[in-house]
């Protein structure tokens, strides 16, 4: 342009350098608090920025996963990641639980007792849940517990917001992107809207902490209002809950599991590679620690015995569902035990059971057992009453 002034390539690089360095000085000379905050507000420009790309670069995937434009933008009224999400992305939780110590803080007296109170608080709805899709209404109570305390904290993240930072980058990024689809999906379906949509920071969701590819493909409409409402409704979580279940294998009758005594000759037959009937782990010895006898003896089952804990578990086929849900050992015992325990507390007038510490009450578990046992003979009759 005519009157412009010539200024040489190297004295800009020069200049450019010189800017830097002056930035440099500038923040070095700032007290500790106030660069802290600097640099984090640098981070979080950065990171909005970032976020406000991958929105715009993934509507092209979501639309071809058959996503509107107006359910895209109704979901990304937020244009700002999650900040916790990103924290944990960077510096994962280090869990040094002794398995003992995790089923103990899992199967507490606390949760126990909160078990038997929502037992009688929704029994006719557990009856018919357990009556419908075969599942124990004490299973279902305990994956209740565990997942979300009863529904006393299922998470307040706004979960697209939080698949969405997880998409971004990192080693979850697959995962993210994968169930941010599902998760537009159920807002497109209009079972939940975006406000309410919340949950876990990895995702989870309602009472039972379904992510979005489980929540789509399992969760039901039990109270029939044209919604699968596992947030604000009880009956819609805890049926789905029983709809997974029964749908990832879970035999009607069927006990999850016991506590057993396993003599010497028989403790190295673990896993289930080594899965005999019960009646073939009875002939080997091994006996129930804290139930009066086994039952459903044709069933095949195996041993589990946790690292660095004294105690074995003879598990059934039911075992494996809890696995499908949560594919951790311990995570599957706390469940069964937990239900145990609820069950047994149910039928006591006295000291409920303390912490998973069950040899101390036979009397209360052989009860459960019995009634287990009455349940499966009743169900064996409704079953074949419903075939003639």
């Amino acid at each position: 342009m005519q009157g412009q002034k010539h200024i040489p390539r190297g004295r800009l690089v020069l200049s450019a350098i010189a800017g830097l360095l002056s930035g440099f000085i500038s923040v070095m000379s700032l007290s500790a608090p106030q660069a802290q905050a600097a640099g984090k507000g640098l981070e979080q420009m950065s990171g909005s920025s970032a976020y406000r790309q991958f929105v715009d670069d993934f509507w092209p995937q979501a639309r071809r996963a058959g996503i509107h434009r107006s359910t895209y933008k109704r979901a990304f009224r937020v244009m700002q990641p999650d900040w916790e999400v990103l924290k944990r992305q960077r510096h994962q939780p280090e869990f040094k639980l002794t398995p003992a110590e995790y089923l103990r803080t899992r199967v507490s007296e606390k949760r126990i007792m909160a078990g038997v109170e929502k037992l009688r608080e929704h029994r006719t709805l557990l009856r018919n849940l357990q009556a419908r899709y075969g599942v124990d209404k004490h299973i279902l109570l305990a994956i209740w517990g565990m997942e979300s305390n009863y529904g006393s904290f299922m998470g307040n993240h706004d979960v697209i917001r939080a698949l969405a930072t997880l998409s971004m980058s990192g080693r979850r990024k697959r995962y993210g992107r994968q169930q941010l689809i599902a998760a537009l999906k159920i807002l497109q379906a209009g079972d939940i809207s975006p406000a309410q949509m919340k949950g876990s920071w990895a995702g989870a969701m309602g009472h039972t902490q379904f992510i979005p590819t489980t929540y789509l493909g399992y969760a039901v409409d039990v109270t029939g209002d044209g919604r699968r409402d596992i947030w604000n409704s009880k009956a819609d979580a805890l049926a789905s809950t029983a709809n997974y279940l029964k749908r990832r294998g879970w035999r009607r009758g069927l006990p999850w599991g016991w506590q057993v005594h396993v003599p010497g000759r028989a403790k190295h037959l673990l896993g289930r590679r080594n899965a005999r009937s019960i009646a073939a782990w009875e002939r080997l010895g091994v006996r129930p620690a804290t139930a009066k006898s086994f039952y459903a003896r044709k069933a095949r089952a195996w041993l589990v015995k946790l690292r660095g804990d004294g105690r074995h578990f003879l598990v059934t086929r039911n075992f494996r569902s809890l696995l499908a849900y949560n594919n951790a050992t311990m995570y599957a015992l706390a469940v069964g035990l937990l239900g145990d325990a609820i069950a047994a507390n149910a039928t006591r007038r006295t000291a409920p059971v303390a912490r998973g510490d069950y040899s101390q009450h036979k009397a209360a578990i052989a009860a459960h057992e019995r009634a287990r046992l009455k349940e499966l003979v009743e169900s064996a009759v409704s079953a074949t009453a419903s075939v003639r």
